[in-house]
């Protein structure tokens, strides 16, 4: 009987795979091709999962909402699009991506000439850019390529807590 089950799972199985493969429309789904959202009620979540299994989205479009934020150091400025969450001492962790328009990025920071293509400081806005990465002090830091930077004039939670 054993044995029975065994040979007819195998028999099974290439069906089985092709129809979690293909889904229920017979069309099968690029998850490469699809634009990830970070959605207001799980902003967190996905960034935290993001962050976890960054080797499984790199390469794809992410789409995400938050104030622009802008830190400096000299000429060079690194660019963020971010939501205030849980951090330390209460509320003031800080949770988005790290935002660039040039797809050579190294994370050695924008020079102070290019900060006239990004909104104000605070601004709300709408981010879609593919995911990169850089390695800085033997860590990988991730953001985005954009390919869009829209300022919205409706203002998203600022705080977020999951």
């Amino acid at each position: 009987m054993k044995n029975a089950v065994i040979v007819l799972f195998l028999l099974l199985a290439p069906v089985v795979l092709v129809l979690s493969i293909t889904g229920c429309s017979g069309k099968s789904t690029d998850a490469a091709s699809t634009v990830v959202e970070i959605r207001e009620n799980m902003f967190i979540t996905q960034i935290n999962d993001i962050n976890i299994n960054y080797r499984s989205y790199l390469g794809r479009t992410i789409k995400v909402e938050g104030f622009f934020r802008n830190n400096f150091w000299g000429d060079n400025h690194w660019f963020f699009v971010i939501r205030n969450g849980p951090g330390c001492c209460g509320d003031d962790g800080e949770i988005g991506f790290e935002v660039t328009w040039d797809p050579e990025y190294s994370g050695s920071g924008t020079n102070i000439s290019q900060r006239d293509s990004f909104p104000a400081e605070n601004e709300w806005v709408e981010a879609t850019g593919v995911l990169g990465s850089y390695n800085t002090f033997g860590l990988n830091r991730l953001y985005l390529v954009l390919s869009e930077l829209k300022v919205l004039e409706t203002r998203g939670l600022e705080f977020v807590t999951r």
